[in-house]
């Protein structure tokens, strides 16, 4: 049997955690902000990063970590020449070079924690290959190995995808030159997020990688409302009419939101969408709700508390994403013990286990779906479900505490608690 047991003051190593962007704030964002103070708690730490977010400060400002950034937050190069070339690696070095302190920085910590995303790989090029690296990377590209983020809110490709593929052969060879450079290098070593990402790794880039999954905290998404979080709700504008569904995710194909909309046709169930995207793909969405005859609600400004109060007064939490790599939303769902409907692909399979916790259902079976959301409306089944959400939460370790044993473990194998057991 593993105990788990903090590393004492006066042995705690340092540690550079480091990640590209953290604004916008996404599900790895805050996969990550969740973590550093378990990591403070097993280290020294020290934040990098090319664009913060007003959470990052925040957490850095009350937790007094050294907080490492430009001058002016890095703007993420998207023009079409820049993905043809994959410009944003070599763009995003020159802007960790020009950090003031980092690279004497990252001589003295005794390890860093990098996270993957826009701009994240660039800081390699200025750590030595005597460091131990642990690289969190959370899935290949999938811009570069996918079609599904090359098609409109609809489905359709945005331009003929055999000229998409030829247009980033560049940018795929340079991906795979610099994941193979990473993975052949002794000190680092490489995680997914998921089973389904790790899967992903071996058929894009041809090697294996371990899997730390995302945590979330209990504190956070608890299983009773707060006071805070029934204030907040009060503050919600348009409040739906009951009954209806949550989605959560950007207003675009992969998140699956179109589909959401055409799966509810007939069944007299509304859906709130908590997401951000273009003025010209909401209208798209909201014009597709009337036609199906679906009721449609879109908050794009959410606080935390705002989204947790909407989560839970919801039937269900419901995604039909596509190739999803884990999927937060999942086990935020279990956690505050809302019923989880989620399409059965990609990473939601880690997380829930159909019947038990949740449902995991086929994409086209629209049928299915509907059976599902009236057994989410069944108290006695989402009781069932609440419960057996919060043990597969405890059976996979996702939570804070878990995961910076499990990130103390690949950096430092041998300090780490893992290896202790209990007499």
């Amino acid at each position: 049997m593993q105990t788990r047991l903090a590393v004492g003051v006066d042995d705690k190593p340092s540690l550079l955690v480091a990640k590209g962007c953290f604004d916008p704030m996404g599900g790895a964002e805050r996969d990550l902000i969740r973590v550093i103070p378990a990591l403070c708690q097993r280290f020294t730490v020290t934040i990098a990063t090319l664009r913060p977010s007003e959470e990052l400060e925040k957490l850095c400002s009350d937790l007094s970590i050294d907080l490492l950034q430009p001058n002016e937050s890095w703007t993420v190069p998207r023009s079409g020449l820049d993905e043809v070339l994959h410009r944003k690696q070599r763009r995003s070095f020159q802007k960790w070079a020009s950090i003031s302190g980092i690279k004497e920085r990252i001589s003295d910590v005794d390890g860093v924690h990098l996270v993957s995303g826009d701009g994240s790989m660039g800081i390699l090029r200025l750590i030595d290959s005597s460091k131990p690296i642990h690289v969190h990377y959370l899935e290949p590209d999938r811009g570069l190995y996918e079609d599904v983020l090359h098609l409109d809110i609809r489905g359709r490709p945005k331009r003929p995808l055999f000229l998409t593929r030829i247009a980033l052969s560049f940018a795929r060879f340079s991906d795979r030159r610099m994941v193979k450079k990473m993975a052949t290098s002794p000190n680092v070593v490489i995680s997914a997020n998921s089973s389904y990402s790790a899967d992903r790794f071996l058929s894009t880039y041809g090697f294996k990688t371990g899997v730390i999954r995302p945590n979330v905290s209990s504190k956070e998404f608890a299983m009773k409302e707060t006071d805070r979080e029934e204030g907040a709700w009060k503050d919600v504008e348009d409040l739906p009419e009951p009954p209806w569904v949550v989605t959560i995710g950007g207003f675009n194909w992969a998140k699956g939101i179109w589909e959401c909309i055409s799966m509810l046709k007939g069944s007299e169930i509304g859906l709130a969408v908590i997401g951000r995207g273009s003025d010209e793909d909401l209208y798209a969405l909201k014009e597709h709700a009337k036609g199906c005859d679906v009721e449609l609600w879109t908050y794009s400004d959410l606080d935390l508390s705002q989204l947790i109060a909407t989560m839970r007064r919801s039937r269900a939490v419901i995604s039909m994403a596509h190739g999803e790599p884990f999927g937060l939303t999942a086990i935020e769902a279990l956690s505050i013990g809302v019923p989880a409907l989620f399409v059965d692909e990609g990473g939601f399979r880690d997380s829930i286990v159909d019947g038990v916790c949740g449902r995991l259902l086929p994409r086209e079976d629209g049928m299915a779906w509907h059976q599902a959301i009236e057994e989410a409306g069944n108290p006695e089944i989402s009781n069932r479900w609440k419960v057996a959400g919060r043990a597969r939460i405890s059976e996979l370790e996702l939570d804070p505490q878990s995961q910076a044993d499990f990130i103390l473990e690949a950096i430092f194998p041998n300090r780490s608690p893992l290896h202790m057991e209990e007499e």
